[in-house]
């Protein structure tokens, strides 16, 4: 039964441009050299981070607030909002923690690139990057320690992995994914690993909802689902060989799936995926997605902000 609703499920999946119905609209737009590499949401809005050590905040998704966190030859990559604390992490192993007051950068036990930043209960957090690198914190971002890793273990091969980004979900567990399709979990806080899936293509973006309906996204069209809280994932073929970069998932399971020159909408409800036709999505990269008030916010190039409902 089960192998037969999720053949079902994929010969229903790819469906035509009109089959959804979105509001779409460009919300902010920088320089031509500007960019957004993360955007995080909650209930106090939106916060984005990129190139130039910038940081951007919007209570609505419409007007932007700017300011510079760490130094302009740096990249910020990623940004997490929990409670009162921000992280942002970027090039160079920067990372940068706000606690209610200002921002002020911790201490970094590595110089690698920081791709992911993911914050959890308990003060748990992670960041993640560059050849194998995945950090972890105890007490909400203050201090780090590189975790260990038996990557042979992990993805059959002798390689440290690019690790592209990384989740904390509803029950604590960690999910990382990086090189070689590699989705790994973690249920005691990074101490052990359990290998999910591995295949050709790296996988750069995931999301989960509470009800642990999760996606994973990366090269040549690469989407991978997951019902069951990421405990099992299946690829889907959809016939698209563009790069997709990240993903967002709403609480009744509908997603939107950002890439270069590539956007696509999921309608939990009929079950399709449908190509995003709005020009700013057939011209332009959008690196990182986030849900405000149950619209999707896309970021990327030259500092764009597109808003998508449906």
């Amino acid at each position: 039964m089960k192998v037969y609703k999720a053949m079902m499920f994929m010969s229903l999946l790819l469906a035509t441009a009109n089959a959804v119905a979105s509001d779409t609209g460009m919300t902010h737009q920088g320089k031509a050299h500007d960019a957004f590499f993360g955007v995080s949401a909650s209930k106090q809005g939106l916060i984005a981070v990129g190139s130039g050590g910038r940081f951007s905040r919007s209570e609505d998704g419409n007007e932007w607030l700017h300011s510079n966190i760490s130094s302009p030859d740096i990249a910020l990559l990623a940004v997490s909002e929990r409670g009162n604390t921000r992280l942002a992490v970027g090039q160079g192993g920067t990372i940068m923690r706000f606690a209610g007051e200002v921002w002020s950068q911790s201490e970094s036990p590595t110089s690698e690139r920081l791709l992911g930043v993911a914050q959890g209960g308990d003060g748990l957090a992670i960041a993640v990057g560059g050849f194998g690198t995945v950090l972890r914190s105890k007490d909400d971002g203050s201090t780090w320690e590189k975790l260990s890793i038996d990557w042979q273990e992990v993805i059959q091969q002798g390689y440290e992995p690019h690790v592209y980004n990384c989740l904390i979900d509803a029950q604590g567990g960690i999910i990382i994914v990086g090189e070689f399709g590699m989705i790994a979990r973690s249920d005691d806080g990074g101490d052990s690993w359990q290998t999910l899936h591995l295949g050709e293509e790296s996988i750069f973006g995931i999301a989960m909802n509470a009800s642990g309906v999760g996606f994973a996204v990366g090269q040549s069209g690469a989407v991978i689902v997951s019902h069951d809280g990421g405990k099992a994932w299946r690829k889907l073929e959809l016939g698209t060989e563009a790069i997709l970069l990240d993903v967002a998932v709403r609480d009744n399971g509908d997603a939107v799936i950002s890439g270069i020159r590539e956007a696509l909408a999921v309608t939990a409800k009929d079950r399709r995926i449908t190509r995003l036709k709005a020009p700013e999505f057939l011209e332009d990269w959008y690196v990182d997605v986030a849900i405000h008030n149950s619209d999707f916010y896309l970021v990327g190039q030259r500092a764009q902000v597109v808003k998508v409902n449906f």
